[in-house]
């Protein structure tokens, strides 16, 4: 009998495979079986380093407990979720997750039961929304239940700015509409005169443009909000390639409205920035400046402070109630809810530039001058 004969043995029948190679005391036999073991061993710890390189791939938490309620194995996944350092199995499930909650759900898990639970923890600095999916194994002696922990606050909040795109939406778009119903209906009767129809037809073509800035802004922000905006970033001069080719663009936009826009600089800032977008940030605080800035003078000063390139942009209006400079980067927020109407924009232009600043590693903020009006600083790394 070869040592493939002696294999075959081995799996169809430890039994027979005993007879067939003691039975007979040859020499050949022990060699042939000790390569069978030795082949079966190498398979096994192959297959088994297999097994725990899929598991350590997992972006979910897998864990295995014994029916003693000990951790029999553990991906890297569920020691980082738990802050649990070291070799986590043999250790006992309380110790690795400190939650009697998820204690007492695998106990039922080893009794039968299919668990689904949800819990939150704070791990790696940040809250996390956690589902538990554990079920019970009855195939074998040493594992008594398995569990997936999977990380759901990427999707809790994707989900959650597609209910507020929806919400925002539905809830802005309803003014416009009633604007364009109210249009449409007047203009159906009949004795209009033409300068009457001349004033509806200007209505109409107004909140249809309000409609189409809405579904464009609102676009952009969520794609913002949920990483889909991918910043092409490069190393510029923030006075000269940005902030200064903003402020000549303004200028010729509000050529019919002269502006007092002034800007000063120390000499070149140099910062690692996506040239479109951080210019998208300033054309948005220089336009909410020109409408709540009164006729005053706008000034754009671009300077240095330590690892931080700084933009501040400051007007000579009201100011900001102070109550309202924490709420001001809030989506729609509007300071004055009475001139909503006369105020040209939507109340979005202060949340993107937030959000893009964020997206580049900087902060804003807003605060009031010493004198009169307001000032927006923008800080991004300069590194």
């Amino acid at each position: 009998m070869y040592a493939s004969e002696v294999e075959d043995a081995l799996g169809a029948h430890p039994a027979v495979a005993a007879v067939a190679v003691f039975g007979v005391p040859d020499d050949r036999w022990g060699e042939a079986v000790r390569a069978v073991v030795v082949r079966q061993k190498a398979s096994f710890e192959e297959q088994r380093a297999t097994m725990e390189q899929i598991v350590a791939a997992l972006g979910e938490g897998l864990l295995a407990l014994s029916p003693r309620g000990k951790v029999v194995f553990a991906n890297a996944v569920v020691g980082e979720l738990f802050g649990a350092q070291g070799q986590l199995g043999g250790r006992s499930f309380l110790e690795v997750v400190r939650r009697q909650p998820l204690v007492d759900a695998f106990d039922r898990a080893i009794r039968g039961e299919t668990i689904s639970e949800r819990l939150s923890l704070t791990s790696g600095g940040r809250e996390r929304q956690i589902e538990v999916r554990a079920f019970p194994v009855g195939a074998s002696t040493e594992i008594a239940a398995v569990a997936l922990f999977i990380d759901m606050t990427e999707v809790e909040r994707l989900q959650r700015i597609r209910k507020d795109f929806l919400d925002d939406f539905s809830h802005e778009v309803r003014t416009p509409l009633a604007g364009l119903r109210s249009a449409a209906e007047t203009l159906e009767q009949r004795g209009l005169t033409a300068e009457e129809e001349e004033h509806l037809r200007r209505i109409i073509v107004r909140q249809v443009g309000r409609i189409g800035r809405l579904v464009r802004d609102l676009s952009e922000l969520n794609r913002i909000e949920s990483g889909e905006l991918v910043l092409e970033r490069a190393n510029v001069d923030l006075v000269e390639e940005v902030v200064r080719a903003v402020c000549d663009e303004f200028r010729e936009r509000r050529a019919a409205q002269p502006v007092k826009l002034t800007m000063r600089s120390d000499g070149p800032v140099i910062a690692s920035v996506d040239v479109e977008r951080m210019q998208q940030v300033i054309v948005n605080l220089i336009d909410n400046a020109w409408k709540h800035g009164g006729d005053g003078e706008i000034e754009v000063e671009v300077t240095r402070d330590g690892g931080d390139a700084v933009v501040r942009v400051s007007d000579e209006g009201a100011g900001i109630p102070s109550h309202d400079l924490e709420r001001i980067f809030n989506r729609f927020y509007r300071l004055d809810k009475s001139r909503s109407q006369e105020t040209p924009g939507l109340g979005l232009g202060l949340a993107i530039a937030k959000h893009l600043v964020l997206l580049h590693g900087g902060t804003i903020a807003a605060k009031n001058r010493d004198t009169r009006g307001a000032q927006f600083e923008v800080r991004v790394p300069t590194g």
